[in-house]
């Protein structure tokens, strides 16, 4: 059979579709033979190349979302941002209103392995150097900081100290990174689930957070866009998934309902690449 290569891309709470992605795989049997990921598919990517079965994701997705122990969470139940103040802290002045490292210690506590090479498909990361001004793929060493350097959103989380280079989001310069697993395997498949187009009706002023977050999903997919026009994956899978802020995971249950339809769409691209 052929290898197959999933890139998942950058969203926020719209990665949750990751999730019916990877249950469509399951479900033709097919296991990719590399992962690549950006922010919030670097996380999923994470779970899924550790060996974790998207039910056990979903349980973890749960565990994340309804926890009561850290109040780090309670701020997915507030539908105003402004309770992210609430957090503030020193961390300010190293870049981030949020270390990071309560996400961080959970994700440690659920994957437990430190290091790429203890994973049971080849990952890379895309992480953004802020001084370079360039994507950084990290396949290799200590895991965790990787992820966490991946998901560095600007403004919300500090940036990552890793290897003398400062690193944030890798949302910023590749969205949707299956450029880099093209080398890899047979069949690139990409999951875009950057933000669609979404007009109130009426032109409104946003609070300024909004305004914000929503500037970050204009660029990347902006640059995904551009850069599908020269290089495409063999297969694209385009989410468009409405109504759903980038901090907004308390919509899992809505996200992973309209995705449905995207499981079904790669299933059938598959089986007609594959012949299955």
């Amino acid at each position: 059979m052929k290898k197959i290569g999933l890139a998942l891309g950058a969203g926020g709470a719209r990665g949750i579709a990751h999730l019916a992605i990877l249950e469509a795989l399951d479900e033709l049997n097919i296991r990719p033979c590399v992962i690549s990921g950006t922010s919030i598919g670097a996380i999923v990517g994470l779970f899924y190349s550790a060996g974790f079965s998207t039910s056990e994701m979903k349980k973890i997705l749960n565990q994340i979302i309804y926890g009561t122990r850290s109040k780090f969470w309670e701020i997915h139940k507030k539908s105003d941002f402004v309770k992210y103040f609430d957090l503030l802290d020193p961390t300010i002045k190293t870049g981030g209103l949020l270390r990071g490292d309560k996400l961080a210690s959970f994700l440690s506590t659920k994957v437990k392995v430190s290091n790429f090479n203890e994973l049971e498909i080849p990952f890379k990361v895309l992480a953004t150097d802020y001084y370079e001004k360039a994507q950084v793929i990290i396949d290799r060493g200590e895991l965790l900081s990787a992820v966490r350097a991946s998901y560095a959103l600007p403004f919300l989380f500090a940036p990552i100290e890793r290897e003398r280079k400062l690193l944030i989001d890798g949302g910023m310069v590749n969205p949707l990174p299956f450029d880099v697993i093209r080398n890899d395997c047979d069949i690139t498949v990409a999951v875009d689930v950057s933000a669609t187009n979404e007009f109130p009706g009426t032109p409104e002023i946003p609070p300024s957070y909004e305004v914000l977050f929503s500037s970050f999903q204009i660029m990347q997919s902006a640059i995904v866009n551009e850069k599908l026009k020269t290089n495409r994956p063999d297969i694209l899978i385009k989410t468009n998934i409405k109504g759903v802020r980038v901090h907004e995971f308390m919509k899992a249950e809505e996200i992973l309902k309209n995705s449905e339809v995207y499981k079904t769409e790669l299933k059938k691209k598959l089986k007609k690449l594959l012949s299955i």
